[in-house]
């Protein structure tokens, strides 16, 4: 596979101006453990359970972003333009950071839930 740049990424989602500058998106599943009494096994054992994803984000500081915590809505998060992935959910916004740094420029970051399955589209 070859690599992409970011430098196109995007994420669209309610209430949000396009101002990102960067995302994260963390798949994970839970991994039961089914281990029983047997010396034989010398092992533990797992089946798969639930899946869940989360993620965050940051963008340049607008009044136009009205996103605050406990908003929902629908987000989709591009990779690449036209050769990443492009991953679509419900979620639940669970934070909201403003960073106003001295010499620099105000941004606002985001942590959200994923709510249900994430789709991934090539």
């Amino acid at each position: 596979m070859a690599e992409i740049s970011g430098k196109m990424g995007d994420i669209d989602f309610t209430n949000a101006e396009t101002y990102v500058k960067n995302w994260t998106l963390s798949l994970v599943g839970d991994a039961l453990e089914t281990t029983y009494f047997d010396v034989a096994t010398s092992g533990r054992t797992f089946i798969a359970g639930l899946k869940g994803w989360s993620g965050s984000f940051e963008c340049n500081y607008s009044s136009g972003n009205t996103v605050v915590p406990g908003g929902t809505g629908t987000i989709i998060c591009r990779s690449s333009t036209g050769t990443g992935g492009v991953f679509t959910g419900s979620i639940i916004v669970t934070g909201m950071d403003v960073a106003t740094p001295v010499d620099g420029i105000v941004t606002q970051g985001y942590t959200f839930q994923g709510t249900g399955a994430v789709a991934l589209a090539t």
